[in-house]
C-alpha cells in the first residue's frame, strides 16, 4: 500500500464488517456463500445478527456426469443450500433461478438483486470479487458485477421506484470474496468445524473417490491452508480474508482501488 492510499484509508478507514447487525450474502451457485464465508456466517448467527442468502443461478451445470438431468440437479442443489443454510443458522434463503453459465443479462441480474436488498435492508452486502485478473467463471464475474450495480441502484429512489419499489437501502459497504486483496480478517476458529459441516451439506459437489473432482479431504485441506494463513493476520488459528470497502469508497475515489 502506498502512502497515499495509506494516508486515506486513515481518513476513510474501511468499516470494520463484524459491527453490524443486518447481512445480505450474494452467490452465484449454491456453494459459493459456504466455501468461502461459512465460518463468518456461524460467527454472525450465533451472535444474534440477521443473515440473508441470495443464490442468483440455478447451479445446472454443477456435474462431471453426463448422465445427470440438469432440472433433477437443480432441485438437488436448491436442497442442498437450504440445508447448508439451516446448518449455519440461516432461514432466509432466496433463490432468483438464473440459468446457470453465465448466459443472461447482467444488468437484469442487477435489478433483481437490487429488489432483493431493499426487502432485506443489510448493513453489509458479501458478494465475489469479480476484480480478480484470473477469474474466468462467468457466473462468478457476472454476478460479482451485478451485486456491485445492485449496491449502487438500492440507494437510489428514483431508480427503484423504476423497478416498482418505492423504498430504498442503505448499506454501509461491501465485502468481497473469492479475493486476491484481502484487507479484513474474520477469526473463525470457533467455527471452523460448523465451515466443514455446512460445505458437506453440498454432496453433489463433493467427490467420493480420490482423484476424481474435489474430494472432503481436498476441501479440508485446503480451508485450513486459507484459514491459518488469514488468521495470522487477525490472532486466530483460522479466519476468513475480504476485501471490503465502504459505500463512500465505491464511487469516484479511484485509490480505494489499492485499499
Amino acid at each position: 500500500m502506498g502512502l497515499a492510499s495509506f494516508i486515506f484509508k486513515k481518513v476513510m478507514p474501511i468499516p470494520k464488517i463484524i459491527n453490524y447487525d443486518k447481512y445480505a450474502f450474494i452467490g452465484a451457485h449454491p456453494d459459493d456463500i459456504e466455501f468461502q464465508c461459512s465460518g463468518t456466517v456461524a460467527k454472525l448467527t450465533s451472535e444474534g445478527k440477521k443473515v440473508s442468502f441470495i443464490i442468483v443461478t440455478d447451479g445446472r451445470f454443477g456435474t462431471q456426469d453426463i448422465n445427470m438431468n440438469q432440472e433433477k440437479l437443480v432441485k438437488i442443489r436448491r436442497m442442498e443450500a437450504i440445508e447448508a443454510a439451516k446448518e449455519l443458522g440461516v432461514t432466509d434463503i432466496r433463490f432468483l433461478n438464473f440459468h446457470d453459465g453465465g448466459r443472461y443479462n447482467t444488468e437484469e441480474v442487477a435489478d433483481k438483486l437490487a429488489i432483493e436488498l431493499v426487502d432485506i435492508k443489510p448493513d453489509i452486502i458479501f458478494s465475489i470479487d469479480n476484480h480478480v485478473k484470473s477469474e474466468i467463471h462467468p457466473d462468478h464475474i457476472k454476478v460479482g458485477r451485478a451485486a456491485e450495480l445492485a449496491l449502487f441502484r438500492c440507494t437510489f429512489p428514483l431508480m427503484m421506484m423504476e423497478l416498482g419499489v418505492k423504498d430504498i437501502a442503505s448499506p454501509k459497504g461491501i465485502a468481497y470474496y473469492y479475493t486476491d486483496s484481502p484487507n479484513s480478517y474474520i477469526g473463525i476458529s470457533s467455527y471452523f468445524n460448523k465451515k466443514i459441516s455446512a460445505l458437506a451439506k453440498h454432496k453433489s459437489q463433493i467427490s467420493k473417490e480420490e482423484g476424481k473432482g474435489l474430494s472432503m479431504k481436498d476441501i479440508i485441506s485446503s480451508f485450513k491452508f486459507d484459514g491459518r494463513r488469514y488468521g495470522i493476520r487477525c490472532f486466530s488459528k483460522y479466519a476468513e480474508g475480504f476485501r471490503v470497502l465502504s459505500i463512500d469508497h465505491l464511487h469516484a475515489i479511484p485509490i480505494a482501488s489499492k485499499f
